[in-house]
């Protein structure tokens, strides 16, 4: 299916066409472009923090000694307390 003409005037329509979907398509491609790459990165952050961390043997075998603090009774009174 060859056109059944090609004139300057068709020609032109067609370039003036063509301009006009890149005039309209280039700015929301600019607009879109950090969105889009936005997107992927929260992706690849999303990513990490669903991967499991990576213990190594010692630290599953390893006991965690936290010491046991004396905790001081605070009796109420009448006059201020002040901390510093």
């Amino acid at each position: 299916m060859y056109p059944r003409s090609l004139t300057l005037t068709t020609m032109i329509g067609r370039i003036n066409r063509t301009l006009n979907f890149a005039n309209q398509v280039i700015p929301l491609y600019v607009k879109a472009k950090p969105m889009i790459k936005n997107a992927k990165d929260a992706f690849k952050v999303a990513k990490v923090f669903m991967e499991k961390p990576k213990q190594t043997n010692e630290e599953k075998n390893k006991v965690i000694d936290t010491p046991i603090k004396k905790v001081e009774t605070i009796i109420p009174t009448n006059k201020p307390v002040f901390f510093l």
